[in-house]
């Protein structure tokens, strides 16, 4: 598949896949409560650490290695599996006491479930993983629509049908089966359950690096709302999670259209000066958008959450808003990452993280009984703090000045955030009297036509590539 073929496939998946859950996830919250949701947030640490060891960071491996063998992809999925059981147990063995340690009788049922739902996702993470590789992103596309669309309709089913929070544990272990049937049905492709120790060798140790990085993302990420289910309560442990998983949607779904398929693309291309190109054309491109998504993003959260969700949800507002800062330092974060895998700097990766995170969990530490708002500023503070390293590295890596750096990353910045100011002071001042369902479509068209209309006369870069992907017959002083 070309390249332009492989973002057109996962821009169709992930845009169609963030609708269905985004959608999806409405739905539920205005069926649900917050404490429903908190408390599967009290326990989302668990399911992101497993999740993330058993991936290892192989599968990063397995894409970056030219050409892997049969002996790779079986090693790996031996790998997978293996993990994948002795999560599960563990899970079900410590449900009662996670749910003696946090106080609620719920959390038992819902750590076995997810366990058995683990086990499914570690089966199909490798059948990803040779799709990636082989830029067939085709089927990406179909086997996770499929599942998403599956899972989310008997999810809402249960809810309807008075099963409360069980419809949100539901979903995930819906998915992780779906996911699995569907790979197979859609690859043909079942890996032998092989080991071989010397393509673990290979893969383990440029994946251990990644591994340990993830846990510690995924442990920082998921931390929070851990702590305010334990010292607060469930409800403040779902507005958190609300707040965050909003957040997570635009940039999640940038990350999955944008830099999730570039790791591919850089990873096939051998030529010095084009990975240069390809690699400045994108951290533009992340820049801009991200900046874009972020100036939006505020101007209509507190529209947003009162139009979607109702009043029982306007605890997430600050939360959602001080997390931008935080979504779009790890965007940006995401992006250097990439350049660092595919230079094979998986050890820089994990060093960075762990002092991330170590600072997050002394911040948190000192301030988890303070307010909601402060527990969020213990993940902003550190993430922009290591966001200044990653680009004093990047610069060194790509063998860059500064002033080459500021044309990719600043410029970019700059229209975004004139635009923010210019749709503050258009709305700021009647935007709030407008009906609830009113305000949130009429604030977001005058902020689409002033960033439209300001870029159309500016003309940055990164706008033009985007409006020659995804606008047909464009003059060729556009391109």
């Amino acid at each position: 598949m070309s390249g332009k073929g492989v973002y057109k496939w996962t821009a169709i998946d992930r845009i169609c896949n963030s609708v269905m859950t985004f959608g999806g996830n409405i739905l539920l919250a205005n069926l649900l409560s917050p404490s429903d949701f908190g408390l599967l947030a009290m326990v989302a640490i668990f399911t992101a650490l497993a999740y993330n060891i058993s991936g290892c960071g192989m599968s990063d491996g397995l894409i970056n290695k030219e050409n892997p063998s049969d002996r790779d992809y079986s090693t790996v999925f031996f790998f997978n599996v293996s993990t994948g059981v002795v999560f599960c147990i563990a899970f079900i063995a410590s449900s009662s006491l996670i749910a003696d340690y946090f106080g609620y009788e719920e959390l038992k049922g819902i750590m076995i479930a997810i366990g058995i739902c683990f086990f499914f996702q570690s089966m199909c993470l490798i059948q990803e993983t040779k799709m990636r590789k082989e830029l067939d992103f085709k089927k990406l596309a179909i086997v996770r629509l499929s599942a998403t669309a599956s899972s989310l309709i008997l999810a809402v089913i249960l809810v309807l049908s008075g099963y409360s929070y069980w419809g949100l544990v539901s979903m995930q272990v819906f998915l992780s089966f779906f996911l699995f049937v569907y790979y197979i049905l859609v690859s043909r492709w079942i890996p032998r359950l092989a080991f071989y120790r010397d393509s673990f060798k290979e893969m383990f140790g440029y994946g251990i690096h990644l591994m340990l990085a993830y846990i510690c993302y995924q442990f920082a990420r998921n931390i929070n709302t851990s702590v305010l289910g334990k010292y607060w309560q469930a409800s403040a442990a779902g507005a958190y999670n609300q707040g965050q998983k909003l957040q997570e949607v635009p940039y999640s779904l940038i990350e999955a259209i944008l830099n999730w398929p570039f790791f591919a693309v850089l990873s096939s291309t051998n030529d010095k000066a084009e990975r240069r190109r390809l690699t400045a054309q994108m951290h533009s491109m992340i820049v801009f958008v991200n900046t874009g998504v972020t100036a939006f993003l505020f101007v209509v959260s507190s529209y947003t959450f009162r139009a979607l969700y109702g009043a029982k949800w306007d605890a997430s507002i600050p939360i959602f808003n001080i997390l931008l800062i935080f979504g779009l330092a790890t965007a940006l974060k995401m992006f250097y990452q990439t350049i660092f895998k595919a230079h094979a700097m998986t050890k820089l990766i994990r060093n960075l993280t762990f002092v991330e995170v170590i600072a997050q969990i002394c911040l948190l530490a000192c301030f988890y009984d303070y307010s909601i708002e402060m527990i969020a500023f213990t993940t902003v503070i550190p993430s922009v703090a290591v966001l200044l390293a990653y680009i004093v590295y990047y610069i060194r890596v790509e063998e860059i000045d500064f002033g080459t750096f500021i044309c990719e990353a600043g410029r970019p910045v700059l229209l975004p955030a004139a635009v923010l100011v210019l749709s503050l002071l258009t709305t700021a001042f009647w935007a709030p009297d407008l009906n609830r369902f009113v305000a949130l479509p009429v604030v977001a068209l005058i902020f689409a036509a002033i960033f439209i209309a300001v870029c159309e006369i500016v003309r940055p870069q990164p706008y033009l590539d985007l409006r020659a992907r995804f606008v047909k017959n464009n003059n060729s002083a556009d391109q």
